[in-house]
């Protein structure tokens, strides 16, 4: 048990130094919590900025604590960090420290250092290299294909079940809760150990969709609707299966399943549109 704590805290330590990198912020942190140690008198503020955030460092620094944390998920126990209001506090500390000095060049020295501080903790994130920016062309700053797929396969009277290329997972559900897909973004993270035969049949190849394979899967996950990239060969057709497609959107094919077609149809489930491209 002594080693199991012990690397536990071990952990802890590491999670911290990551956590820093090469900034000084853990020390700012820990000197403006000091600051309001001494300093701070209204109860209030104390009981959130003060006692609250102390008793958050203790606990994330308690190995037993970290012990069992780390059991359940030792890849992201570092997220109890995310809890702490480091920018709440170090901001707090500064206009307080501010408060405390009566002439206004002090007080613009105290503004300007710390400004120059904070900056220097962290980097310019358009510096970098590894992530890719974009302007957003839309209010929801996620991809427009992502939105226009979504869209068409939208019914007004039913929550269809629809199976997507993996590229359109992570931003699928921001959008839109209007259509059911077999798995979510979740398939895509190697941590999680996530499995799906349809996913697979799906993601399999880079290059190429099995249309069988694929209608087969789609079917026993109940999907209506069949998604495939225009960027991928299909081997054989999806029409071939008994699927009709409903259209090209942004760049992804958007086929039907008719068994699916006939029931909804009786069901009076489907939109106008969709009626007049089944036939």
């Amino acid at each position: 048990m002594f080693e199991s704590l012990s690397s536990a805290f071990g952990m802890i330590i590491e999670d911290i130094i990551l956590y820093n990198n090469k900034s000084f912020l853990v020390p700012l942190f820990l000197i403006a919590l000091l600051f309001l140690w001494m300093t701070e008198k209204d109860r209030k503020l104390r009981v959130v900025l003060v006692y609250l955030v102390t008793a958050i460092t203790v606990i994330f620094l308690c190995p037993l604590y970290a012990w069992i944390g780390m059991r359940i998920d030792k890849d992201i126990y570092y997220r109890v960090f995310w809890t702490l209001p480091i920018g709440l506090l170090v901001c707090y500390s500064v206009v307080k420290l501010m408060i405390r000095f009566q002439t206004v060049v002090a007080k613009g020295l105290v503004l300007v250092l710390a400004v120059i501080g904070i900056a220097l903790n962290g980097k310019f994130v358009y510096d970098n290299q590894n992530t890719i920016h974009h302007r957003a062309v839309n209010q929801y700053h996620i991809p427009q294909s992502v939105i226009d797929v979504a869209d068409a396969l939208k019914l007004d009277n039913y929550k269809p079940i629809a199976v997507l290329p993996a590229e359109l997972l992570p931003f699928f559900r921001q959008y839109s809760a209007d259509v059911f897909t077999p798995y979510g973004r979740n398939i895509l993270e190697p941590a999680w150990t996530f499995s799906n035969e349809l996913y697979d049949a799906m993601e399999g190849s880079s290059d190429t969709y099995d249309a069988a394979e694929i209608a087969r899967c789609a079917r026993n996950e109940h999907c209506t609707y069949v998604v495939l990239s225009c960027m991928k060969q299909i081997e054989g057709s999806m029409e071939e299966q008994n699927y009709f497609l409903l259209g090209f959107v942004q760049g992804y094919y958007i086929y039907m399943d008719y068994n699916y077609y006939w029931v909804y149809k009786e069901q009076g489930l489907l939109d106008e549109d969709v009626i007049a491209v089944g036939g």
